[in-house]
């Protein structure tokens, strides 16, 4: 038995309605499958391409300022080489292709660059060396490669003598030894986000891809570099952590009476007293990684006039900062402190006097 099949009403207007619409009146080219496929590999080259270049000069910038303030650092201070590694499995599948083409990446450990001027590129390590050992470790393969490398580089590095690389270089093998030197332990990162923004978390350095293409000048990269290590440094962010722990104390307390009194809170107090808690102090915070932060890019030898015109530049691309002061200080607000922090440290330097922050002094101390 046949069965007649019937189109839904709903489907059926909507198609009487796409009939109604105007279509193009031109002839457009055909688009072919291959060629396509073909473009989408080229332009995800480019993409890499273009990565990569904008990875190296962020680290290039971030070497210099890792290595002359690790003083700043205290104990945060670790063996550092100037490398960055990778390999084919860094990468998801449709990029594998990309980076594969472009570099020649497989499952060993290659180099993706080297911080101009470090120690790394003194003693001749180069972009697209195969490490094929460090003091006679053989590195590893695949995805876990990169960061079990690091991991060991940094263990040998500890010593402080010179350590020996195995490097594979257009098919022929050498031998280079690099002598660490001492650097702040943030490792500095690139994301592919297009946002302009970066972020410390205690442990590392992240600048989205969208405020390098921002930056129109090493100096302002270096500003907002040394802005995150400044966070780190002065361990901003363990203070948040503790602050919301003992505003979560105090909510807790609310949400226990509350209870006591036969009201079921769902735990709303803790979690608004601890959200309170860790915003405590973060404009505050932020003033100070702004503070610190000059410091480190004093140190690290680039021109610190210009740095409060940064802000001038952000308040044109987000207006809302010329007057919103949510977790952070308004855009007039950062361009008048940088200010009078230049005077402080040209001053310092005129009079030929250590680069240091000032601390506040203890009452004790006094």
């Amino acid at each position: 038995m046949s069965q007649t099949r019937f189109i839904p009403a709903c489907t059926l207007i909507g198609l009487l309605a796409l009939a109604g619409c105007a279509t193009p009146q031109s002839r457009v080219p055909t688009v072919d499958q291959n060629s396509t496929l073909n473009e989408a590999q080229k332009q995800r080259e480019m993409v890499v391409e273009d990565f990569v270049s904008t990875n190296k000069r962020l680290q290039t910038v971030a070497s210099k300022i890792i290595v002359n303030g690790a003083e700043l650092c205290g104990d945060k201070v670790a063996p550092y080489f100037g490398i960055h590694t990778w390999n084919e499995d860094n990468f998801q599948q449709e990029w594998k292709r990309a980076v594969q083409a472009k570099y020649g990446l497989t499952g060993q450990i290659h180099i993706a660059n080297v911080a101009s001027g470090s120690v790394g590129d003194v003693a001749g390590l180069k972009a697209g060396d195969v490490i094929q050992s460090i003091n006679g470790w053989l590195a590893p393969y695949g995805k876990d490669g990169p960061d079990k490398f690091s991991e060991k580089l940094k263990e040998l590095g500890k010593s402080g003598k010179p350590v020996e690389f195995i490097i594979r270089r257009s098919g022929e093998e050498k031998k280079i030894a690099v002598s660490p030197t001492q650097a702040c332990d943030f490792k500095v990162s690139l994301s592919a986000d297009d946002g302009k923004n970066a972020y410390a978390d205690g442990k590392n350095i992240v600048i989205h891809k969208g405020m390098m293409d921002f930056f129109r000048t090493d100096e302002e990269i270096a500003l907002v570099v040394s802005h995150e290590l400044a966070h780190n440094s002065m361990k901003h962010i363990d203070a948040q952590k503790k602050n919301a722990i003992i505003g979560g104390v105090f909510g807790l307390l609310l949400d226990v009476a509350a209870a006591a009194g036969g009201v079921n809170t769902n735990g709303n107090f803790t979690r608004m007293a601890s959200n309170a808690g860790a915003g405590a102090f973060s404009v505050a915070f932020e003033q100070e990684a702004d503070y610190v932060g000059l410091y480190f890019m004093a140190i690290a030898g680039y021109k610190i006039d210009d740095a409060p015109n940064f802000w001038r530049r952000m308040a044109t691309s987000h207006s809302q900062s010329i007057s919103m002061k949510t977790s952070h200080p308004t855009a007039p607000e950062r361009f008048v402190a940088l200010e009078t922090a230049v005077k402080e440290i040209k001053d310092k330097i005129k009079n030929k006097q250590a680069l240091k922050p000032e601390m506040k002094t203890s009452s004790k101390a006094k």
